[in-house]
């Protein structure tokens, strides 16, 4: 067909003379149809044999009237046979009948040898082409069919399944969650053995620093420190009772009796030191303040 195509255009142009001949088919021209018959429009399959002297060139000229309305749709490359001074081209394809009814289709080639170009008539084969529509089917398209469920299609309740699903799965998390959490509220703690507090004496230190130098101010610091805890202790109004009266209180509260006298005997000391003038020795000024820091310690 290019070469076909390339001696027309070159003649067009004047730079190559042309001559075309037409010619008749040869003893070995002919046509082979799959099929005697086929619907408007089908592809039919077909191969066409051309015998031409060896060294020209056969291309296939579809759309002339002996075409008889078929269409060339597709063709392949031609294989050639050559036997001494003839060659046999055999070329497969594929055809379309756009006429129905019974026609004789001969399609039409051209042999190029050189600037001569020979046109050439195959023989002719019968072909029966069938209408797509019966004679009694309407001229109209046919409305689709309805959708039909198939089989393996989502389930309807899949989609309320997974929320479901979902749902209890949320659920038993949360459950999980605070099962674990009371669990680990629980559990068993280690006792941490908490380091012994030294309470601290305040005022008693005072008191033990200026015994000596300043024992008014010792005495006075160590009643006011006894009487506070002792208030403190066995909810007295110590500061507002005289020594005498402390000791009868302690003792109606159940406090022992030898104990409640030592602790009047200090305070009334106290009171010697404070407002009679009175100076013990140092000895027993370091008894009595032993004796308050006792005191205070016991009710620590």
């Amino acid at each position: 067909m290019r070469s076909a195509l390339m001696v027309l255009l070159l003649a067009y142009a004047g730079l190559v003379p042309v001559t075309f001949v037409a010619a008749q088919s040869a003893e070995g021209d002919r046509v082979e149809l799959r099929r005697a018959s086929a619907l408007l429009g089908e592809h039919l399959s077909a191969t066409i044999r051309v015998t031409a002297p060896a060294g020209t060139v056969v291309e296939i000229t579809p759309g002339t009237p002996s075409w008889a309305g078929v269409e060339l749709v597709t063709t392949a490359s031609p294989s050639v046979v050559t036997r001494g001074a003839e060659s046999l081209w055999i070329f497969e394809v594929k055809v379309a009948p756009l006429l129905p009814g019974d026609i004789a289709f001969a399609p039409t080639v051209v042999i190029v040898s050189g600037a001569e170009v020979t046109t050439r008539t195959l023989p002719a084969v019968p072909l029966t082409v069938l209408p797509a529509l019966g004679p009694d089917d309407p001229l109209e398209l046919t409305p689709l069919l309805p959708p039909v469920a198939i089989e393996g299609a989502e389930s309807p309740f899949l989609r309320p399944a997974i929320a479901a699903g979902a749902v209890l799965g949320v659920a038993l998390f949360s459950v999980l969650s605070w099962v674990l959490v009371m669990r680990w509220m629980r559990r068993p703690r280690p006792v941490v053995a908490r380091p012994a507090v030294v309470q601290e004496l305040p005022g008693l230190q005072t008191a033990e620093a200026v015994i000596d130098s300043d024992p008014v101010s010792a005495y006075r610091v160590m009643s006011s420190v006894v009487k506070t805890e002792l208030a403190r202790r066995y909810n007295l109004r110590a500061t507002a009772l005289t020594s005498n009266e402390l000791r009868r209180r302690l003792e109606d509260r159940g406090v022992d009796r030898w104990q409640a006298r030592l602790v009047g005997g200090l305070l009334e000391e106290c009171d010697a030191v404070i407002y009679a003038g009175y100076r013990p020795a140092a000895e027993r000024r370091q008894a009595d303040l032993t004796m308050a820091r006792e005191i205070v310690e016991e009710s620590a």
